[in-house]
Formats: C-alpha cells, structure tokens, sequence
C-alpha cells in the first residue's frame, strides 16, 4: 500500500536538454508544491492485425511513448512557481526597478480607487509607464499596490488604486516596478524525478521512483473563484522517461548535491488577495465572481524513426484564453457588452497577493465574446459569462506579463 501524501517531486533546470545535469555534486534539486500529479511515461501500443487461423490476437507492441502531466497547484509565493511561470512563458524575469523617493498618494474625492501619484525623485528612471504594476514599499509594513493610467511627468501619475486605499503624505518609500515575465521563445526544460518514499525495492533504501527529462513547461492556468483559495495546474512534455531505484533524489544527495524542501509561504485566495482588478487600465467597479487564465504555448513533438519518445519540440503560437462571470449591472454592461460586437480589445490586470507576496498578472489586449445575460430561473443572479482571448498589444506588448509582487516589509 502507497499513500499518495508520500509521493515526492522534485526537479532542477537542464543545462544539455534532455541530459541530466553533471556532476551529479553540483546539482541544486527544488521540491515542487503541488496538490495532486498526473507525471507519467505512458507507453502507446498498436495491436497487431496479422490473422491467425486460431482467431487468436497477436498481441500488442509498444509503438511510442508520452512523456509529461500535470501538477496541479495552490497559488502561493515561492520559488516552484518563480521557476515553473519562467518556463511556461519562456523568458526570464526582468528585474525589478526601483526609486527610494518622498511618495504623495492623493486619492480622488469622487472616485475612491482613483488618485494621483507625487514622488520628489524622477519616475523616468524606472521606466514608468500606463499600464505598470507598481508596488510602494515602506520601510516596514504592507507595500500598497497601484495600477498605472497615465504618467503625467517625470514626478507624477495617475494610478487606480484598490477601493478606499488610504492617502500617503510625503512618506520615504521604494517606489517599485516588479520584476516580471514577457511570452518569448527560450526553451527551459527540467529534470523532473517522481519517487514514492513510502515503496522500497526489494524492503531496502532504495525507493521506486521515475525520472522525466528534457520537461517542458507546455502551459499553465490560474483560477480564482470566490470563496477558495487560488488554484491552478502546469502541464509538461519531455522526452525521456526512466524507472530508477535508488530515485534521482536519492542520487542526488548520495552524490553530493543538495535538497531543497517546498516552500510553506501561504497561498493565496480570491476573498481577500485580490486586491486589484483592472479593465482599460482602471479599478473596476463591478464585481467579478470568478477567472480562469490559461495559456497555451502549442509544443509540436518531433517523432524520429529510432526514438521511443519525442527528441524535442517545436513552439507553437502562446494561446491564452480568458473566462470571467461577472454580476450584471450598469457599469460591466457598459464595460462589456458593446464590446463584443466590435471585438474592441480591453487591457485586463488581476493582482494577487498576501502577507509573504505574489504575483499580478497584466493582459494587455483582451477579446471577449459571450452570449447576453440570461435568466436562468427563480432566485438566480444574472450573470455576464464571458471568455475571449489575449493577443498582441497595439504596440507588440506581451499579450501577458506576470509581475512577481514582494510581501509585507
């Protein structure tokens, strides 16, 4: 008997894909965190249709093999999910820019997720521009997140704010473009290895295990529904695929190399994590139950003649898709609804944080399409469910940047 509590998965980046890395003494592995797994070599077979007088079957042979699977994930801080979101957009994380500055933030009398941003250091040295997530960090205490509408001049802007965020009168604070993701095209593959520490050959040490090479991040996607913590999952696809015991973890350690536990920062949850929502650059005034983000990035495996598994992939197009139920009212029909006639495209920013940090995720180009609000019966609320896609910005911004936000100070 096995528990499924007791699988262990770990992995470190390739430097050779496909190869494990060597030495074997100089490999750093992470364990990933993860709510459930579906890793796994399954073997395809073909049937053979030779005809036998017996009527009997030939039998099958193995004919391929399917290298990957999900781990399936709650959203929180941590390196895991820093080196998984690296690997499924394909880039590496810009740093982030930062202005120590004597910060004013005014919030507007009439609108109170609106206000204006006052620094007495020069914005431009961070590259301040509409549409950035900035967090201003003090030197102690919860780092206030603002969206950016407009840069007016080198010492002030116009940022939507959460509703009724408290105004800030001349405090020293770091004035904070995180550091973030762009889509681009560089393959990061992983050493994925899978033991189950609870099964050991042969009543020994050694634990059954499985090693999954040259893991590609394939894609990923994050929901936030009211009520639950932040969930989501990242699929891979490699092209090698081994059953070892003693595991590559215990190798790992067995040869000198290093071990590093799961993070235990605190996920976050849609309640009260989200402090930040955005449409065409300003807080919303509507409410939003539920999202789901997801992103594609169409791997093409290369079957070769001679090769078991796929020898690698080619990239397709980054396909994200966006779904969101919204509560109709005044201000999401005027939002929404004359949109999807027109397929006009809305920038759309989700932030999501807690006390040990986050993630915000900005989509700069957003095309809903979604039937009308309908009564679906006695005591219902009537929703608007919408789903479109994120493309290209009007002037080529990533159609999805992932912003890394730094917890209280």
């Amino acid at each position: 008997m096995s528990s499924s509590n007791l699988v262990s998965v770990v992995y470190t980046p390739e430097t050779v894909y496909g190869d494990k890395p060597t030495p074997i003494s100089g490999v750093v592995l992470e364990t990933a965190r993860f709510t459930s797994e579906s890793l796994s070599g399954t073997p395809t077979t073909t049937e053979s249709a030779a005809i036998r007088v017996d009527r009997m079957s030939g039998g099958q042979v193995v004919t391929g093999l399917e290298v990957g699977g999900a781990l399936d994930f709650e959203l929180a801080p941590c390196k895991f999910f820093d080196d998984f979101f690296s690997a499924g957009m394909m880039s590496d994380w810009v740093a982030a820019q930062s202005l120590s500055t004597d910060v004013t933030l005014t919030p507007d009398g009439g609108n109170d997720q609106l206000a204006t941003l006052t620094v007495t250091g020069d914005l431009s040295t961070i590259g301040l521009a509409a549409n950035d997530i900035v967090q201003l960090v003090p030197a102690s205490g919860k780092p206030v997140i603002v969206s950016v509408i407009s840069v007016t001049s080198t010492t002030e802007a116009e940022v939507a704010t959460k509703r009724g965020e408290a105004a800030i009168s001349g405090a020293t604070m770091d004035v904070v473009v995180p550091s973030y993701l762009d889509i681009g095209s560089k393959q990061k593959s992983f050493v994925i290895g899978k033991s189950y520490t609870d099964v050991k050959h042969l009543a020994g040490s050694d634990l059954h295990s499985q090693t999954y090479t040259g893991s590609l991040v394939s894609g990923f996607n994050v929901t936030a529904s009211y009520g639950a913590i932040v969930t989501g999952n990242f699929n891979t696809q490699g092209n090698g695929y081994y059953q070892e015991a003693p595991s590559y973890q215990q190798q790992v350690v067995t040869g000198g190399g290093t071990v590093n536990p799961a993070g235990t920062t605190n996920p976050v949850n849609a309640s009260i994590d989200v402090p930040l929502v955005t449409t065409a650059g300003e807080a919303t005034e509507f409410c939003i139950e539920s999202f789901t983000i997801d992103l594609d990035n169409g791997l093409s495996p290369q079957n070769c003649i001679g090769k078991i598994a796929p020898t690698g992939y080619t990239l397709g197009t980054a396909a994200i898709s966006i779904s969101a139920s919204v509560y109709l009212s005044d201000t999401s029909y005027d939002a929404f609804m004359p949109d999807k006639l027109t397929q006009n495209p809305v920038s759309m920013t989700f932030t999501m944080t807690n006390a040990d940090g986050g993630y915000a995720f900005h989509l700069s180009a957003v095309q809903l399409s979604f039937p009308d609000p309908s009564s679906g019966g006695a005591n219902q609320q009537t929703m608007i469910e919408a789903t479109g896609v994120a493309k290209v910005g009007a002037t080529g911004e990533s159609a999805l940047r992932i912003y890394k936000l730094a917890g209280d100070q």
